[in-house]
């Protein structure tokens, strides 16, 4: 297996990455470390617990689409490829043979999890193939983070003026231990916006987590800074 890894900077320079917490970033960069030369991950919770990762930072990289998660636990980097060259003397192949009949390339260069394929079909794919690999197509990176909205957390309960802010028990009490008492204020900001725009999330616990990383700043300064309207959310990229 080769032992060096490499980061492309069309991938770790783009705003959405840039955007999450550091502790996220930082824990994508140990998962690319610590896979094999196929980008697969076979211990990602011991990876976690090793660089103190939380439950949060990797949720982050799930929702956002850098890394792809099978049933079995076993992860894979989505733009592996765009970040490695390996050389096919150096290139071992993953064990995880039946997660990788899962996955299909894309004309961007990046892993997609579909219905079970032949394993030929990825295998066959040349080990070198770099096309494209500089170039960030803006829709690619964004996969993971559609406009359908995922199924709501189990025994979730509904929040904000809209009622359309849905969190389950665990989620909203982890809230109010991290954004403490700006917690009311960024779920009614994602109510408000919401309702004002029609926009659906996938995950509205990761989606407050995010809003208050960009936030937090100006909310300590309420008293003499200005804080970000719904409008302010409009002209970014969120999840």
């Amino acid at each position: 297996m080769a032992e060096r890894r490499m980061f492309s900077k069309s991938v770790i320079w783009c705003d959405m990455f840039l955007e999450m917490p550091l502790s996220s970033q930082a824990l994508y960069m140990h998962l690319n470390m610590s896979a094999d030369d196929d980008g697969f991950v076979g211990n990602p919770k011991t990876i976690l617990r090793m660089i103190g990762a939380s439950e949060d930072d990797f949720k982050i990289l799930v929702t956002k689409g850098f890394v792809i998660v099978f049933e079995s636990g076993i992860i894979v980097i989505t733009h592996w490829k765009r970040n490695n060259y390996i050389q096919k003397d150096r290139y071992k192949g993953t064990i995880y043979k039946d997660e990788k009949s899962y996955l299909n390339i894309s004309n961007n260069n990046l892993y997609e999890k579909t219905e079970r394929i032949c394993i030929q079909n990825v295998s066959d794919l040349d080990t070198q193939d770099r096309i494209g690999k500089d170039r960030l197509d803006k829709g690619s990176i964004d996969k993971g983070r559609g406009e359908e909205e995922s199924p709501p957390p189990p025994n979730s309960k509904t929040y904000g003026e809209f009622h359309n802010v849905k969190l389950s028990d665990e989620e909203y009490q982890r809230l109010k231990e991290k954004l403490k008492s700006h917690t009311n204020t960024m779920i009614e900001k994602l109510s408000r916006y919401i309702k004002s725009t029609g926009k659906t999330y996938q995950d509205h616990y990761v989606t407050i987590l995010n809003w208050y990383e960009q936030d937090k700043e100006k909310l300590s300064q309420k008293k003499t800074g200005k804080i970000p309207t719904i409008e302010d959310y409009d002209k970014g990229e969120h999840l």
